[in-house]
């Protein structure tokens, strides 16, 4: 009995250690939620070593070594070299890092929407009351054409393929 209280006691100790060890790549806030209208805690300076805790979605938790905690956007922060975590939501972050920095990890650049899962995609649907909003700014016929007058705009012939044509 005493022999696995020791040993769950030092794997306890241990778990610090799990935590990846990552560097702020651009001046940011860390804010007290994984939002980006949350309360800012304070801005990190580019440069700053912080502990990633964890993730949700396009964010991640860290630890200042200040001891302040809250949540940065992903592509904020890099993992440093040899510093890999064994938590497998941080699998991949130093190269995610980089794309942000570079715009390719080395090996293979793709692109697509970070931070969202597809259980978010399957599940999207349109909102109409912000579409109705967009609705609203649209510029009418008279107001484009006196815009065009004003600027010395002259009008050319373009062409709209059949598939973009909208329905509204």
């Amino acid at each position: 009995m005493r022999k696995t209280a020791l040993v769950l006691s030092l794997s306890l100790l241990s778990l610090p250690a799990l935590a990846a060890q990552g560097v702020v790549i651009r001046s940011s806030e860390l804010r007290a939620k994984p939002f980006m209208d949350a309360a800012v805690i304070t801005t990190l300076a580019e440069q700053t070593e912080v502990t990633l805790l964890t993730s949700d979605g396009g964010w991640n938790e860290v630890r200042t070594k200040e001891g302040k905690s809250g949540w940065m956007r992903l592509l904020n922060l890099k993992v440093k070299s040899g510093a890999e975590s064994s938590v497998s939501s941080l699998k991949g972050l130093g190269e995610l890092g980089n794309v942000a920095r570079t715009g390719t990890t080395g090996s293979s650049a793709t692109t697509g929407a970070k931070g969202i899962s597809k259980e978010d995609l399957a599940s999207a649907t349109p909102n109409e009351a912000e579409l109705k909003k967009l609705d609203g700014y649209r510029a009418s016929a008279k107001d484009a054409q006196h815009y065009a007058t004003q600027n010395k705009l002259k009008a050319r012939e373009v062409t709209i393929p059949a598939a973009d044509v909208s329905t509204r």
